[in-house]
């Protein structure tokens, strides 16, 4: 809830309602993507070197947890009069108390199973709270009908309330992996080193990484698409409420159908189907609106299986690289994955909107057919072409006994 709140509404907040302007809010939030692809393996590696009772996750989570409420408190209800000292040093605070909470968090969905089904299950699982949670944060502002500021003031409350609530339950019920540890413990160059060295692991990065730069493309231009190709500014709220309600509705869907076909053969028939959706794209013309809402939907239903089965696979390394190595790896294989799908939502900022201003595209204004075919290139054309590449890698590169062992 929190997350889409962050992503969605406050860079807006602090630049128009509290005056910071886009230029300075945009590059604090830019160094703050940058901090986080640091970040997110220093702490995956160190929470998997981390001894105790309660396993290498939970004090990790116990030492961050207070650091989580209080910068979330600090960023979604600042007060009256602030500068950039401000919002970059509480930027700075709720990212790596996040990082530090999230990682190990949810490195114990990557361990908690030793059957290969049931990890898609528990990843499915997760994305549909985290897209009840992305709902509920849309919906506080039309619910309250308050301005921005005390909507996400709402949103603070919310949470502060109920995220301690969850963490106790979590504390009580959540199941801990128990380690055979072999010692000594790899460095910390050397725990990325061999995580790296995994060829299935490399694999299914390369793969992850070229689909989350197509679907940023696609979700970073949405608006822009919306508003000039479609000519239906208006929809944009409802196109996103669309793609969100197909993105929750279709994880069981999938992880069926990967029950039995495969994660891999899943996964690929996801990536082709939102290539064909994506080709749609160009037949949408002004008014086309039931053709895009159809978009929108496909586009959703594609996209959390990109986000469910990934996750999953990598589950099954981690737990074949565990079983070899003896040591807990999961937090440092995650926060690899979570540097790469940063990196790869940059995509839009750093290669569609340089080059489209480049094209002389008019945000606000009339745009030549050779600009809009510029636009629709990065919206559909590029992302269509990677997604094909990536089921064609994933095919001919990825076995798949590395992802589909049998359950125990």
């Amino acid at each position: 809830m929190v997350g889409f709140a962050v992503v969605s509404f406050v860079p807006t907040f602090y630049a128009i309602d509290m005056g910071l302007g886009l230029a300075v809010v945009g590059a604090v939030f830019m160094f703050g993507r940058f901090f986080d692809v640091f970040t997110d393996p220093l702490i995956g590696a160190l929470s998997d070197r981390t001894g105790g009772r309660r396993g290498p996750r939970v004090p990790w989570m116990l030492v961050s947890f207070p650091g989580v409420l209080l910068f979330t408190w600090l960023l979604l209800s600042p007060p009256d009069s602030i500068g950039p000292v401000y919002l970059f040093c509480v930027v700075s605070g709720y990212l790596l108390f996040v990082t530090a909470f999230d990682v190990p968090y949810s490195s114990i969905g990557l361990e908690i199973s030793p059957n290969v089904h049931e990890r898609s299950v528990l990843a499915g699982t997760k994305a549909i709270f985290q897209i009840l949670g992305a709902l509920v944060a849309s919906l506080v502002p039309v619910i309250i009908g308050a301005q921005m500021g005390v909507s996400l003031g709402t949103v603070a409350l919310v949470f502060m309330m109920a995220t301690p609530v969850a963490m106790v339950a979590f504390l009580i019920w959540t199941p801990q992996n128990t380690y055979r540890v072999a010692q000594p413990h790899p460095s910390l160059w050397g725990a990325w080193r061999n995580c790296l060295r995994q060829s299935a692991f490399r694999k299914l990065m390369i793969a992850f990484f070229a689909v989350q730069a197509a679907n940023a493309m696609t979700v970073g231009l949405l608006v822009l698409f919306a508003t000039h190709v479609l000519q239906a500014q208006a929809l944009v709220g409802q196109m996103f409420l669309m793609l969100l309600l197909a993105t929750a509705f279709f994880v069981p869907v999938w992880i069926l159908l990967s029950r039995k076909i495969g994660k891999r053969r899943t996964w690929m028939s996801a990536i082709l189907i939102c290539a064909v959706v994506l080709a749609a794209s160009y037949s949408v013309g002004a008014g086309d609106t039931l053709l895009m809402q159809a978009i929108c939907v496909g586009l959703g239903a594609c996209m959390t299986c990109d986000a469910v089965l990934p996750t999953s696979m990598l589950a099954d390394i981690v737990a074949q690289d565990e079983t070899d190595s003896g040591h807990p790896r999961a937090a440092s294989y995650l926060a690899l994955k979570n540097a790469a799908s940063k990196m790869a939502f940059v995509a839009p900022m750093g290669v569609a909107f340089p080059i489209l201003g480049l094209t002389g595209f008019d945000k606000s204004g009339a745009n030549a057919p050779e600009t809009f075919g510029v636009l629709l290139f990065f919206f559909a054309g590029l992302p269509c072409l990677l997604r094909i590449a990536v089921a064609a890698y994933l095919w001919r590169k990825l076995e798949d006994r590395v992802v589909d062992a049998p359950a125990t």
